[in-house]
């Protein structure tokens, strides 16, 4: 069976997305909040109780601390999947049925070993393919891209199949994403200026990670943006969206 070859530009892409985002931006943005929460803030406040530090005696018989992080690569490595596969089918849920169901961003943990087994496979492909050099592993990264909304669409699969059939619908589609998401870059760079200005106040301990977090809002906006676009490219990759392209009228004699 081919894959189907999206010809719909990015700007067009992202057209679809703010129009089903139209009215809902704030509602929609709280369940990319708690997919932000649950992934990056619980991880930086495990860093924060959770930390040992080495020191390096350099030539010049200075010590230079160095920080060892070990809860959180071990929370971020056992809950990513479930928690990728919950925003999947939180972000799915909205745009097909306008849906917004916050407890679907928990749903992945309903799935956990098919989301832990899915995200590990996907970790180790690209890791080897990172190792050939980093434009392979970027590839990687795009090849397996559908992988995780295969998995909601698909939940009787197995990772190798939602991997294999990710890597099949992106033939001749990976540009296309590399473009989209490269769209994004003034967006981001717009959002980050919160941050470039604030960021650097002398913080430590939760205080310094709630204000790293009122900072993201902005550049949050903007994932949600983007990932919704990229929920737009999934279902064009899949057939379950068609753009039918508007013929002109012709009068009948």
């Amino acid at each position: 069976m081919e894959n189907r070859i999206i010809i719909e530009p990015a700007k067009k892409i992202r057209e679809i997305a703010r129009t089903s985002l139209k009215g809902n931006w704030q509602k929609v943005f709280v369940g990319i909040a708690i997919y932000y929460f649950l992934s990056v803030v619980v991880s930086s406040v495990l860093d924060l109780f959770f930390t040992s530090v080495n020191y390096i005696q350099l030539y010049t018989g200075e010590y230079v601390p160095i920080r060892m992080y070990y809860a959180s690569p071990i929370y971020d490595f056992v809950l990513s999947g479930p928690l990728m596969l919950g925003i999947a089918m939180f972000l799915l849920a909205y745009f097909r049925k306008h849906t917004i169901d916050y407890t679907l961003t928990f749903e992945g943990f309903s799935m956990f070993v098919k989301g832990f087994l899915l995200y590990l496979l996907y970790s180790v492909k690209i890791f080897l393919w990172s190792l050939l050099f980093i434009i392979p592993g970027l590839i990687a990264a795009f090849r397996y891209s559908q992988a995780f909304y295969l998995r909601v669409d698909h939940p009787e699969w197995t990772t190798s199949q939602c991997l294999a059939e990710s890597s099949r619908l992106m033939k001749g589609n990976k540009a296309k994403l590399f473009g989209l998401g490269l769209s994004f870059i003034g967006w981001y760079m717009l959002a980050s200026i919160p941050s470039v200005i604030f960021g650097f106040a002398e913080l430590s301990g939760i205080m310094s990670i709630a204000v790293a977090a009122v900072l993201s809002i902005p550049a949050l906006f903007v994932d949600l943006y983007s990932m919704m676009s990229e929920v737009v490219f999934y279902e064009l990759l899949t057939g379950n969206l068609v753009i039918e392209e508007a013929r002109p009228f012709t009068e009948i004699e």
